[in-house]
């Protein structure tokens, strides 16, 4: 009998010259991360986030709000963004109040009607509170907490790899889904606001300032970042009309300082390597010794455009200043597919460093120090399946750089540097994988290199260098 009532229906909707509707449904409440289920959405893809925030540094309280331009992909009755911890105080869309619930990790979002497939919708989400740090996905030490980071005496940091994104924002967290930026950020003088992107006005406001940097080139959520501070602003003319714009804490030593004047020529050297710098600017914010994300050895970490070093020596490096400014090729420009592919990301930021330390020997040299970083390293995961939960090892980032070493002595240096070109120009402000990468080395080498792959990124038990 279902067979056929589903006939008879089907034979109506013929003769009636009809077509049926389809329904709205919910978007997925996440965006399909093989590693990471609940990391983004679905059912929706963003254009560009417009984030409002009123901050008081000393208190680390918050208002504001994050209007969302949006596409519906599918007829939506609800979607989710990821929110953590601060309290909603209203939610609109295209000017109508929408409804919401929440749980630990997503905000649930009604609208008054249907969305629409192909529909072009505004959210604003007005919002209050102190925010904090998001428990990481992985169990690596420095990940504990991601994002946004504030110390007692006021300065404020946001590293948000791999998940820390929505502890401040309303987002679809996840690299798949890259949108453009505008910060607006007010705080109280003599603080100052470094972000992403384009420091664009400064709007006195009597006893404020409001800071408004924008982003023109799509962004992966977890590289949007804010910076709070007391700063100082030492600017570098950069290659080819690159802006470089370092901004430090008070109190950091001049000899410090002075070790990020080398941007320059990491620059000229990485563009002779992978192509032309892919934005306007450049620069780091070297956190505050207080921070939190600091106190334990501290790290650095890049964001689009601007990467943020922790006050240690060891962050003002030559190895630790090349390897985040690699990624805004490697990660940044063109940004992972899924968290499992970030061995092209930290492999190839790993090899920045050997390629910046042997700039001026021959590939013999740089052989060797390439296998003396296998010296002690015994991978115990394949470096394309690194285990979810300890997503930063030593085979993403060793392994990784091993592997793209490897690739060059197979196929010769100026297959090489064609791949890697072709795979940056290609995937240029968006997004690609390790197939990616596989597809484009074998079109430009013209070998069948799956073999080869399938040794080095597949197995623990990596083959042995051979020149």
């Amino acid at each position: 009998m279902r067979k056929f009532a589903v006939f008879v229906s089907m034979l109506i909707v013929m003769l009636s010259g009809c077509q049926p509707t389809a329904r709205p449904d919910q978007g997925a409440a996440g965006i399909g991360d093989p590693y990471y289920a609940d990391l983004g959405n679905g059912g929706y893809d963003v254009r560009q986030y417009t984030i409002s925030l009123a901050i008081d540094p000393l208190t680390n309280e918050v208002q504001g709000s994050a209007a969302i331009d949006a596409t519906a992909t599918k007829g939506l009755s609800s979607f989710d963004l990821d929110f953590v911890g601060l309290t909603v105080d209203s939610i609109t869309i295209d000017g109508s109040a929408a409804t919401y619930s929440r749980t630990d990790h997503e905000l649930i979002i009604s609208p008054a009607g249907p969305l629409k497939n192909g529909q072009e919708f505004m959210t604003v989400v007005a919002y209050h509170g102190n925010p904090s740090g998001v428990r990481g996905v992985t169990s690596a030490q420095w990940l504990k907490q991601v994002g946004w980071s504030h110390a007692q005496n006021g300065a404020i940091n946001v590293l948000s790899e791999p998940n820390g994104a929505a502890g401040w924002y309303p987002v679809n967290d996840h690299p798949r889904d890259k949108a453009l930026y505008r910060f607006e950020i007010t705080v109280p003088k003599p603080w100052a606001v470094a972000a992403t992107g384009t420091l664009t006005e400064t709007v006195d406001q009597g006893a404020q300032t409001k800071y408004i940097w924008v982003m023109d080139q799509p962004l992966a959520s977890y590289l949007a970042s804010i910076n709070v501070d007391q700063y100082t602003l030492k600017t570098l003319p950069g290659p080819d009309g690159v802006i470089i714009r370092n901004y430090f804490p008070p109190g950091y030593p001049e000899s410090y300082i002075h070790h990020f004047d080398i941007l320059p020529e990491m620059i000229s050297y990485l563009e002779s390597v992978y192509g032309p710098y892919p934005f306007k600017e450049y620069g780091v914010v070297v956190a505050n010794e207080e921070n939190p994300m600091c106190l334990d050895g501290g790290t650095a970490v890049e964001t689009q455009t601007l990467s943020v070093h922790c006050p240690s020596e060891p962050m003002a490096s030559e190895d630790a200043v090349v390897h985040e400014l690699a990624h805004q090729w490697f990660g940044d420009s063109v940004s992972l597919e899924n968290w499992k592919d970030i061995w092209l990301k930290e492999g190839m930021a790993t090899y920045a460093q050997l390629l910046w330390a042997t700039r001026d020997s021959d590939l013999e040299a740089l052989t060797r120090m390439v296998e003396s970083r296998l010296i002690g390293y015994l991978p115990r995961a394949p470096v394309a399946e690194p285990p979810a939960e300890n997503l930063y090892r030593a085979e993403v980032y060793d392994g990784g750089a091993v592997v793209f070493h490897a690739l060059r002595l197979k196929v010769g240096d100026e297959t090489f540097f064609k791949i890697i070109r072709t795979y940056l120009d290609r995937y240029r402000y968006g997004n690609a994988g390790t197939d990616e990468f596989v597809q484009v080395a074998e079109e430009v080498s013209g070998q069948d290199l799956q073999a080869f792959f399938d040794a080095w990124l597949e197995s623990k038990n990596q083959p042995e260098l051979t020149p």
